[in-house]
């Protein structure tokens, strides 16, 4: 027997095993038992299919395409709520000149600024919000390109 007591030196020693239980022979591989596709190859002498070689790749790129759409959404998103705001703005500069009795032909706005043509003339309308919510235009001649 061994000093410490849990390994036996002597090759005569048998030691009692369960019922049903297989006994490996020294040199060879103990049996797998993973289940699963995560659990090992299994080795039926047949190279992995193109889909298993190239997982990594195909999450990758699935992934990717997913960025790639949520980020034209977003871009899309946002595109609208300028438009319906430059819009928003384009409709209140024509209801302020309107009730000045002025006729408006076009307006056009980007942001705070709008270009529009007012009974024949092109007109610079600048656009201000106070902290109320109220609008305030400023109209000078047009100052563009």
């Amino acid at each position: 027997m061994s000093s410490d007591g849990t390994t036996p030196t002597d090759p005569q020693t048998f030691s009692p095993q369960p019922a049903g239980a297989t006994t490996v022979e020294p040199g060879t591989p103990a049996p797998s038992v993973s289940e699963g596709t995560l659990g090992g190859v299994e080795e039926t002498g047949q190279e992995p299919g193109w889909v298993s070689r190239h997982t990594a790749t195909l999450i990758a790129l699935m992934v990717a395409v997913i960025v790639a759409a949520v980020a034209i959404a977003g871009v899309m998103l946002y595109k609208d709520r300028i438009d319906d705001r430059n819009s928003d703005t384009e409709d209140a500069v024509a209801r302020n000149v309107a009730s000045q009795g002025a006729a408006v032909e076009t307006v056009e706005c980007d942001g705070d600024t709008c270009a529009a043509v007012i009974n024949g003339q092109a007109y610079t309308v600048l656009v201000q919000e106070d902290a109320k919510g109220e609008r305030h235009f400023g109209v000078s001649a047009y100052a563009g390109n």
